[in-house]
């Protein structure tokens, strides 16, 4: 949901636009910062921002992101190969032609102009050269520490922690750290998602989770494709469907129930891409002293007491 001045609004980033009551009432009552998400020499993806946030070392994190979508998708990466994604704005595109010419490498489409390929690694140079169609975001198949190895209960017994969401890169980040997966039905990933949907996952999952990580793309979605209102939209809805249901949880129940939201890397609405800035983060649980900020916004929590992300994980 991060992002930069916007000037159809105004010179306001999408986020200090939109009508967002629980989020500026977890940045009164909850522990706020501007933090770096994407270490350097990374390219901004969520695949290595959210990986981060959970923990993660530089050294652990993917060169892409196709693996991984990869996996979510059930597709296997056999040994000697990449897995990268394709894109292409070619409206006579024929992905038959291309498996034809092609015919060590699998492709399998995810929309109309854009999917997965899985490459033997000598062909990859030859691919990349292509005119009509774009590979990026390429990596052979790694594994990751369960999240486990990183984080435990308080007693030391396993974080028992579930993903819910819509799209393959984080159905395959579940799969890859051990996390439990939930799709809700009209998730979608788009500006079109159930936003209500997902937030009520979320409060049943606490039931029986100790970690409930909610993510959702729609925002994303809407920076790519410059849609300001859809990320104004989204942003509202966020804050309406998922975050005020568990933030009244948190607030008013006696239990030891946190709740977090953080931007995991800026999308910019007016170039379409996504940026290494610093992206917006919240905490709150019962007890702890709030940093009483007005808004929740890129620019307010930069007063915040947060300064890293390791600073998280001491509260």
């Amino acid at each position: 949901m991060a992002d930069e001045p916007v000037s159809s609004l105004g010179g306001k980033t999408p986020l200090e636009y939109a009508h967002t009551p629980a989020l500026d009432k977890l940045a009164r009552i909850g522990r706020c910062g501007s933090l770096q998400t994407v270490p350097d020499g990374f390219y901004p993806g969520s695949e290595v921002a959210i990986l981060t946030i959970l923990g993660y070392e530089p050294s652990s994190l993917p060169a892409g992101r196709g693996p991984l979508e990869a996996s979510g998708l059930g597709i296997p990466i056999p040994e000697g190969y990449t897995a990268m994604r394709y894109l292409t704005d070619a409206g006579d595109f024929n992905i038959k032609e291309l498996r034809s010419r092609f015919k060590d490498c699998t492709f399998i489409p995810i929309a109309a102009t854009k999917g997965i390929c899985i490459a033997p690694s000598n062909d990859v140079a030859t691919l990349a050269k292509l005119s009509d169609i774009a590979f990026w975001s390429g990596d052979s198949y790694r594994t990751y520490p369960p999240l486990t190895s990183i984080h435990h209960t308080e007693d030391g017994t396993p974080l028992k922690t579930v993903i819910i969401g819509a799209v393959p890169l984080l159905h395959g980040i579940a799969i890859e750290i051990g996390a439990d997966w939930i799709k809700p039905e009209h998730a979608t990933g788009t500006i079109h998602t159930d936003f209500k949907g997902k937030g009520e996952a979320a409060v049943r999952a606490l039931d029986d989770y100790d970690l409930v990580i909610v993510h959702v793309e729609a925002c994303d979605f809407a920076s790519h494709a410059r849609d300001v209102n859809g990320k104004i939209n989204s942003i509202e809805s966020i804050d309406k469907h998922i975050i005020s249901p568990l933030l009244e949880i948190v607030t008013t129940t006696e239990s030891d129930l946190a709740i977090a939201v953080m931007s995991d890397h800026p999308s910019l609405c007016e170039s379409g891409c996504h940026s290494s800035g610093n992206s917006p983060f919240v905490y709150f649980r019962q007890g702890i002293d709030g940093d009483n900020l007005k808004r929740f916004s890129e620019k307010s929590v930069r007063n915040g007491s947060l300064a890293s992300i390791s600073d998280i994980y001491k509260l």
